[in-house]
């Protein structure tokens, strides 16, 4: 028993190996007690501050620190074991990169919910689309930075060149950089929406056919909800190409309604229909001022009343036009004002 105990496996006596093992699962063990520990102590302290920021980055830090915990522990373990001077080396580099992308995992966790939960809040309390949507993109770019950040100094510090790892590439780097062109375009894209402001969210706009109200601006790519009730996701360099139709913040919306009433309308009957035209734009507040109903004309069958209102910025035209058109119907019918539909009469000549 005491041979196989001495005994060699990869580099290493079987007694090493049981007691890295061990490390690594007492060490796993001790993780999750911890976890549970900080989990409840740890909050009831933060509770009883006055800020939340440290609430905040105790929550974002608690899983970064547990697998850093396992991380030493895996290191530990592996310390006491020694294979070939190569292998030994990419151990250590592993190591020392895992330990870099846990401290960019654990910055960005904080960075992140600092913005969402200490800048995001004054800006919905303002109610100012354009700035929850520029602190989106703030967080967005910020991620990204740091994960960038956090991996170039973790090839660093293992020992690789970057510089010379980036232009070794060669080849296939210019692979790489026409296959992200497009997606470099689009985060460019969506720079020059927040620069420019040609819609903000919620508004509705009309690009490529697709007509609906702005869901979420990202940085690179947008979405926006059809008047059908889908979901179409545009890339934001398609905004930098395409002509962009804002309803939203465009003039008031006019619409112009025909009504046929028919020939035996009496004088009075006419006036009428124009005196409930005009008492049901008045009634309206979605409506701005400047709505006229008139006579227009003799028509082959009928007599042409011309309804002309506009739909003030921002309403929903569709419900607007309903309801007016709803309620034309329901008062023209309560006056026994006739709408006149094609007809023709035909006189026949007596020859006899």
């Amino acid at each position: 028993m005491e041979e196989w105990w001495h005994s060699e496996v990869w580099h290493n006596p079987v007694q090493q190996w049981v007691i890295s093992l061990s490390i690594v699962v007492l060490t796993a063990l001790f993780a999750g007690l911890l976890y549970r520990i900080l989990n409840h102590f740890l909050h009831q302290i933060a509770r009883r501050t006055p800020t939340r920021l440290d609430d905040i980055i105790l929550e974002q830090i608690r899983r970064p620190a547990i697998l850093g915990i396992v991380l030493a522990g895996l290191w530990f373990a592996l310390e006491r074991l020694h294979f070939t001077d190569i292998i030994d080396r990419r151990i250590a580099k592993a190591f020392v990169i895992l330990i870099a992308l846990n401290i960019t995992w654990a910055v960005t966790r904080v960075v992140s919910a600092l913005i969402r939960e200490v800048l995001m809040p004054y800006a919905q309390r303002d109610d100012n689309s354009l700035d929850i949507q520029r602190i989106k993109l703030l967080q967005q770019l910020s991620v990204l930075f740091i994960w960038a950040l956090g991996i170039i100094l973790g090839l660093q510090q293992a020992g690789f060149d970057v510089a010379a790892l980036i232009a070794g590439l060669g080849i296939g780097g210019i692979a790489i950089a026409l296959a992200a062109q497009d997606t470099v375009k689009n985060m460019l894209g969506g720079l020059i929406l927040f620069m420019d402001k040609p819609f903000r969210l919620g508004d509705r706009i009309v690009i490529e056919g697709f007509d609906g109200h702005v869901q979420d601006i990202g940085i690179r790519s947008t979405r926006i909800k059809t008047l059908e009730g889908r979901i179409v996701t545009i890339p934001n360099a398609h905004f930098t190409e395409k002509p962009i139709e804002n309803i939203t913040t465009g003039p008031a919306f006019r619409v112009a309604t025909n009504l046929g009433l028919v020939y035996h309308t009496s004088h009075e009957k006419l006036q009428e229909a124009i005196t409930i035209l005009q008492q049901i734009a008045s009634s309206r507040d979605d409506l701005e001022e400047g709505t006229c109903a008139f006579l227009e004309g003799f028509g082959e069958y009928a007599l042409n009343i011309r309804f002309l209102y506009y739909i003030k910025p921002g309403a929903d035209i569709f419900r607007v036009r309903n309801e007016i058109n709803f309620e034309i119907l329901k008062r023209f019918r309560q006056a026994g004002l006739e709408f006149a539909y094609p007809t023709r009469t035909i006189f026949m000549e007596n020859n006899t």
